[in-house]
C-alpha cells in the first residue's frame, strides 16, 4: 500500500522476532498487520492537530447534479480511484463495497476481477501494470475511465503521467463526468477549487457543484466530511513489544519535551536538511500522543472493517 521514500520504517519481523530494535514507526495498513501476525502493540502516535489521532477521511465525491446516485447501489455505476492498492483509492472503498455485501470476492479472492464485474467502468491507475497484474488478466474496464498524458499515452499507469492519478486526478475524472463518483481524501476538494488548483478543469468546477455521498445512502456538502465519511484513517504510530509499551512512550516523551518545537540543530518533526520529506515522522506532526489502549483502538472501528475485508488475502 501507500509508501513515503525517506520514511525510518523499520520492518516488524525484525521487532518481533530478533528484537533488536525497541520501535518502529509504522503506516496504519502495517499497524494493522504487526498487531494481527506479531502481536505488537502501539505506544504513541502523530497528532497533526494537537487534538486527536485522525490524518484523513476517505470520503466519496460526486457531482450534485447525480440525484439518484448512492453508496448502497453503486452497481454498474462509474467510478474514479486514486491508484490501486492505495488506502483511499482501494483499501477503503472496496472494502465498504464488501462489507456492505455489494461485491463478493471469489475463492480465489481476485479482487481486481471483483470489482470490474461491479462496476461498469473506472478508472483505477495500475490496474494493468505488470506490478498488479503480472498474468494481464485484470478487466480492461478498471481503465476505460483513465486519460493518459496530452499525447493519449501511459493510459492508466500508476504515476502523474496519468492525468487521473492521485486524489486530484480523481477529482478531475469526476469534473470531466468520466466518472460518477470519486474516492478521495476529505481534502482533496479544498486543496484544488476556489483557485487554489489553477488548471482548466478544476476553473470549471465550484465547490456547490459537488456532494458527499454517505454510507446510509444519504448525502452531504463538502464539509460535512466529519460526519459523512467511508472511514477514519488514523495517522502513523510507533509499534513496540507489548512489554516496551511503557518504556518507549516515557522516552519519546522526553525526547519531544526537548526537540518537538527546536528552533535550531535537531527537530524531531521536521525533516529540513535531510533531503527527503517525513524522516523519523510526518513533518505535519504537532506531538506525539500517548496510545492507552490496543492498536485496534488507534486505528478505530471504521477503517479496521475496511482491513478485515481483505484478510482472504493473506497478512501473516
Amino acid at each position: 500500500m501507500e509508501q513515503t521514500a525517506g520514511r525510518l520504517v523499520l520492518a516488524f519481523l525484525l521487532v518481533a522476532m530478533n528484537g533488536t530494535a525497541d520501535a518502529a514507526s509504522m503506516f496504519p495498513d502495517e499497524i494493522y498487520t504487526a498487531g494481527i501476525c506479531y502481536g505488537l502493540d502501539v505506544a504513541v502516535g502523530e497528532s497533526h492537530n494537537g487534538i486527536d489521532g485522525v490524518n484523513y477521511y476517505v470520503v466519496a465525491l460526486a457531482r450534485k447534479s447525480s440525484g439518484d446516485l448512492s453508496l448502497l447501489e453503486m452497481h454498474e455505476r462509474s467510478s474514479c480511484h486514486p491508484g490501486i492498492r492505495t488506502t483511499v483509492g482501494w483499501t477503503v472503498p472496496i472494502g465498504f463495497l464488501v462489507n456492505t455485501s455489494q461485491i463478493s470476492v471469489d475463492e480465489q479472492c481476485n479482487f481486481p476481477h471483483a470489482v470490474g464485474d461491479f462496476f461498469g467502468y473506472s478508472c483505477v491507475p495500475g490496474a494493468k501494470d505488470p506490478e498488479h497484474d503480472p498474468k494481464g488478466n485484470n478487466p480492461r474496464n478498471l481503465c476505460e475511465a483513465c486519460i493518459g498524458d496530452e499525447n493519449d499515452r501511459h493510459i492508466c499507469v500508476n504515476n502523474p503521467r496519468e492525468r487521473h492519478y492521485g486524489e486530484a486526478g480523481a477529482l478531475r475524472c469526476v469534473a470531466e463526468n468520466l466518472g460518477d463518483v470519486a474516492f478521495v481524501k476529505h481534502s482533496t476538494v479544498f486543496d484544488n477549487l476556489n483557485g487554489k488548483n489553477q488548471e482548466s478543469w478544476a476553473l470549471d468546477i465550484e465547490m456547490e457543484d459537488l456532494k458527499l455521498l454517505c454510507p446510509d445512502g444519504g448525502e452531504a456538502p463538502p464539509s460535512e466530511h466529519a460526519r459523512c465519511h467511508l472511514a477514519v484513517v488514523p495517522a502513523n504510530a510507533v509499534v513496540v513489544r507489548l512489554e516496551d509499551k511503557c518504556r518507549v512512550y516515557k522516552f519519546l516523551d522526553r525526547v519531544q519535551n526537548t526537540f518537538a518545537n527546536a528552533t535550531h540543530g535537531f527537530s524531531l518533526f521536521s525533516s529540513v536538511g535531510y533531503g527527503q520529506p517525513d524522516v523519523m515522522f510526518s513533518d505535519s506532526t504537532l506531538n506525539l500522543m500517548r496510545v492507552m489502549g490496543t492498536y485496534q483502538s488507534w486505528l478505530g472501528h471504521s477503517y479496521t472493517t475496511m482491513l478485515q475485508a481483505f484478510e482472504c488475502e493473506g497478512l501473516c
